[in-house]
């Protein structure tokens, strides 16, 4: 095999074990409390060392799609 084709077989591999693992609730019912994530602050240099990058606590009011939430 050459070496390009192994490391595509080895990332595949690895990509199937991080989704087995990294599986999380798929879905919010109407009601529950959420938290959001930050993501203007995610990057390094762009929030302060002890500052959190999970914002407050929202009501799910609507289900919009599949991962698609009205806060």
């Amino acid at each position: 095999m050459k070496a390009k084709e192994k490391f595509i077989l080895h990332k595949n591999r690895i990509k199937r074990w991080f989704d087995k693992k990294s599986t999380g609730k798929a879905s919010f019912n109407v009601g529950e409390l959420v938290l959001k994530w930050d993501k203007p602050h995610e990057d390094k240099g762009k929030h302060m060392k002890f500052q959190s990058l999970w914002i407050g606590q929202y009501i799910v009011h609507n289900n919009l799609g599949p991962y698609t939430y009205h806060l």
